[in-house]
């Protein structure tokens, strides 16, 4: 398993990159036991390093297919969304698939927040509790 894994890195002079499968955010994949794994994961693991309860394996590099142990660090999910939000790969606001609003749609009806929020749901094909979440600022709350 360990030559399957090494034999899809590319060992440059900094990052070793994955070569094998990814997923569609860049990550890399490796399948072990018939389980799909992270593959920086499994390098960290690999290397002969643990991973505390409750924590990730974060890139220290910003290449998310780099899987050399000296680029990687154990980190709460907390640090890691951190790192997304520094770097501009958070999947927030327009860059989550599942997301109706933009940025501007957002700005446009906090302008509005004194109108009917059922209409103004209506209006931008959200329900009334997306727009008192946006409105009262749960959701989109980093937009300024």
């Amino acid at each position: 398993m360990e030559e399957r894994f090494w034999d899809k890195v590319d060992k440059t002079e900094t990052c070793w990159l994955w070569t094998g499968g990814k997923v569609k955010d860049g990550y890399g994949m490796f399948k072990i036991n018939g389980q799909m794994q992270l593959s920086h994961r499994v390098s960290w693991i690999l290397s002969g390093n643990t991973i505390p309860e409750g924590h990730v394996i974060r890139h220290k590099c910003r290449s998310k297919n780099c899987v050399n142990p000296e680029h990687l660090e154990t980190g709460t999910l907390a640090e890691n969304q951190a790192d997304r939000v520094r770097d501009g790969t958070s999947n927030r606001g327009i860059r989550q698939h599942l997301a109706k609003l933009t940025e501007e749609q957002v700005r446009q009806i906090r302008v509005r927040a004194d109108e009917n929020q059922r209409l103004l749901g209506e209006e931008y094909g959200v329900s009334k509790a997306t727009i008192w979440d946006i409105i009262r600022r749960k959701s989109w709350a980093w937009l300024e």
